[in-house]
């Protein structure tokens, strides 16, 4: 009994068939653990500039500093002409 279950060890040891399978679960772990490091980083990047283009986008529409975003060829609105300052 000891004897065939040191020869089935022994016959699983030389198998290298799963071998490549293995290999391949491996490299796949390490694309996916450098994928999810790359994302996070970037990621905060990404957020952190959407946040201060969206700050700076909403005070300058608040603060008046963009118009006739509605009209760009100048037609009259609800309070009269409007322009499109190039800057």
């Amino acid at each position: 009994m000891v004897r065939a279950f040191e020869n089935k060890l022994r016959a699983l040891a030389a198998d290298e068939q799963g071998l490549s399978t293995v290999e391949y679960v491996v490299l796949l772990v390490l694309i996916v653990a450098m994928a999810v490091a790359a994302w996070n980083s970037f990621g905060r990047d990404v957020t952190s500039k959407l946040g201060s283009a969206s700050t700076s986008f909403k005070s300058s529409v608040v603060g008046g500093e963009v118009q006739g975003a509605g009209s760009p060829t100048g037609a009259r609105g609800p309070s009269g002409p409007r322009t499109i300052d190039a800057e």
